[in-house]
């Protein structure tokens, strides 16, 4: 007669439970179910006889352990990898930075150039009149200063009260080609000694004369008007 092998010794489920099959006979050893994967798939199990009541059967997987081709049980599985796709973020924002940047150095250049540009046509203006050149007139008298004209008809008064002095009825017409504004001073003067100064504006001093057109200037002076001066001149302040 023709004996059944045993089974291979391994844990094997018995009752809510895994118990250690030595080969030959059951031990004493119990473990809770799925506690370890099994480390082997048992033989499949012989076509012919049946194993011995009581003996594990074999042929078919343990408690807990894959069949063949699948993943053990908790073995991470492979999975597909997504590209990460790369930010730009910070990247875009630098160079946003660097944009505003050179845009800002660039006005910065522009608005000192026209500053400069400005300055210099003030320093070197020699023309009558102007900033650099007072212009000698006569009280009452027409003159003309870089385009702008002024009436005759105006004069020197005192002021009774604070004993400073003004110009009234000064006169002026913007033919300079544009629109622009008007700071002049006037200068009684001793020779070439400025004895006191009176400041004259158009409007508020900031809004611009119209081009062509006629406007009464406001004179201002903060000097007493001297007892003898010889000479009045006028230049522009801007």
């Amino acid at each position: 007669m023709t004996q059944t092998p045993n089974p291979p010794a391994g844990w094997y489920p018995q009752g809510g439970q895994e118990r250690w099959w030595d080969g030959n006979a059951w031990s004493d050893n119990f473990r809770p179910l799925g506690s370890e994967q099994a480390m082997f798939r048992p033989m499949q199990q012989p076509a012919y006889g049946q194993p011995p009541y009581g003996q594990p059967q074999y042929g078919q997987p343990q408690y807990g352990q894959p069949a063949y081709g699948q993943p053990a049980y908790g073995t991470p599985q492979p999975y597909a990898v997504q590209p990460v796709k790369e930010s730009h973020t910070a990247r875009n924002i630098l160079i946003v930075f660097a944009v505003l940047f050179v845009l800002f150095v660039g006005g910065c250049i522009a608005v000192v150039a026209v500053v400069a540009n400005k300055a210099n046509d003030v320093i070197n203006d020699d023309s009558p009149g102007g900033p650099n050149n007072p212009l000698t007139i006569t009280e009452g008298k027409a003159f003309e200063v870089r385009g702008f004209q002024y009436a005759d008809g105006w004069s020197i008064s005192k002021e009774p009260v604070s004993q400073t002095w003004t110009i009234e009825g000064l006169k002026v017409t913007n033919e300079r080609g544009k629109a622009d504004r008007l700071d002049v001073k006037i200068n009684l003067q001793r020779a070439d000694e400025v004895l006191a100064t009176a400041f004259c504006v158009a409007g508020d001093g900031f809004e611009k004369i119209p081009e062509h057109t006629t406007v009464t200037l406001t004179c201002t002076a903060s000097d007493p008007l001297p007892d003898a001066y010889d000479k009045v001149t006028i230049q522009d302040v801007i």
